[in-house]
């Protein structure tokens, strides 16, 4: 199943799966808009960082890719901060 991981400036790591790397991508955005609760453990909360810096790798990626500033947006967050490899990856796993 397709997986981003995602990582803070915090430390705090945050890795969601989807049925496409971009539905992953959609549940963070969500995430990141408070609109999707990530945890229901009682007594604990998860809210989006306070830096806007986030970095993510793609499934066995081992180096961190950067959004200096969360658009919102799938291609710009994602595609435009990947090497061309790992956007090759990504189409061919694309919804669209």
């Amino acid at each position: 199943m397709p997986s981003i991981r995602f990582r803070f400036n915090t430390e705090c790591q945050l890795t969601v799966e989807g049925g496409s790397y971009e539905e992953a991508y959609l549940r963070f955005k969500d995430f990141m808009h408070g609109e999707t609760v990530i945890s229901t453990q009682e007594g604990l909360e998860i809210c989006p960082p306070e830096d806007p810096t986030i970095f993510f790798e793609v499934d066995d990626q081992t180096d961190y890719n950067t959004i200096d500033n969360f658009k919102g947006d799938f291609v710009k967050d994602i595609i435009a901060n990947c090497s061309h490899d790992i956007q090759a990856k990504i189409n061919h796993h694309a919804i669209r």
